[in-house]
């Protein structure tokens, strides 16, 4: 079997095998077994069987219709979290906090092929990355101790349906909030601010969305929020290809089947780093405020996350943790955001 050699963020070389990038099913799995709390949930909708190689069906038009996204006051002000959190293992009576405390563990959706914010070790098998960390933070103040979260691994297009079904209590998974989607789940305040651009390959002439004019871009179907609605609305009229993963991306564009890819500058900065043959090039595109999503019927739990978030921030967790998975060569390192609340 084929092995490619992965990079993260964090300068540690990874082995990952062609399974887990094109092995990615619809179910947000890979091929390899994984321990029986990590396996994957059941897709809420089918997915489309992912071409073999572009046709004119798997492309998108970007000048198609944009659907018009629903307005809110501020999607990024959350529920203002409680002056003081409660103590491990004394979670409020007849709260979900409660619940999940009974049950002894937290359930967190992550997903499993996007170092460096959630991946799986191929050393030990486990769950890791940034958004994997956040949720460890919870599980960790709700028991005191580590070791009381499973992991399920989702797809971007299963983050919403899983909460909404409670098949989970949190999903920490580069979900950017808005206003469209806060009309479906709960968001915490946002812990991480990203940008989106776009890869290609270093012998390309392209050097920006700006010189794709005609060319095929892949992003993830319900990536970033605003990655496919940018690219379809490129003056240049770029064409859209979404598929279920954005590890499909990186094949397709090093199969030469897409001419770029386009999401958030860490995982694009991640994908450079396993291929030094692809670089990433042009201005932000748009910016892209990751949240921990929650059910809209939780907003106690939605609180419970932003003290955890802001008590992280305040005692320089939050930092630790971005330097280990987020920081890029000859950048400056990660700031953490600041909360902002509706209450």
């Amino acid at each position: 079997m084929m092995i490619i050699r992965v990079a993260t963020a964090r300068a540690v070389t990874v082995l990952i095998t062609v399974a887990l990038a094109v092995g990615v099913t619809a179910c947000g799995t890979v091929d390899s077994p994984l321990p029986a709390q990590a396996r994957p949930l059941a897709p809420a909708t089918p997915t489309p069987p992912r071409p073999a190689a572009l046709t004119p069906a798997a492309l998108t038009p970007a000048a198609a219709a944009v659907t018009p996204t629903p307005t809110c006051d501020d999607p990024q002000a959350s529920w203002r979290p409680p002056g003081r959190l409660p103590s491990p293992g004394a979670m409020p009576t007849g709260t979900v906090l409660e619940t999940i405390e009974r049950r002894g563990y937290l359930i967190a959706g992550v997903l499993a092929d996007v170092p460096p914010f959630g991946s799986i070790s191929p050393f030990t098998g486990q769950f890791e990355g940034f958004d994997v960390e956040i949720a460890n933070l919870v599980g960790r103040r709700i028991f005191g101790a580590d070791g009381h979260v499973r992991f399920r691994a989702v797809t971007y297009a299963e983050r919403i349906p899983v909460l909404r079904d409670g098949a989970v209590d949190v999903v920490v998974a580069t979900m950017t909030t808005n206003c469209e989607r806060r009309a479906l789940v709960d968001f915490s305040a946002v812990y991480y601010n990203e940008t989106q651009r776009v890869l290609v390959p270093r012998d390309s002439p392209y050097q920006g969305m700006d010189d794709l004019g005609g060319r095929r871009v892949c992003t993830a179907a319900g990536a970033a929020a605003g990655a496919a609605a940018t690219i379809r609305r490129a003056p240049s009229r770029p064409v859209l290809r979404t598929v279920p993963n954005i590890a499909d991306c990186l094949v397709l564009l090093q199969a030469g089947e897409v001419d770029a890819v386009m999401t958030t500058t860490a995982i694009l900065n991640g994908m450079a780093a396993q291929d030094p043959r692809l670089y990433v090039v042009g201005p932000a595109l748009s910016d892209e405020p990751d949240a921990v999503a929650v059910s809209l019927d939780h907003p106690e739990l939605t609180r419970f996350v932003n003290g955890v978030l802001a008590r992280a921030i305040a005692d320089g967790t939050w930092k630790r943790l971005a330097r280990r998975w987020l920081s890029a060569p000859f950048a400056p390192p990660p700031t953490p955001p600041v909360a902002r609340y509706r209450d």
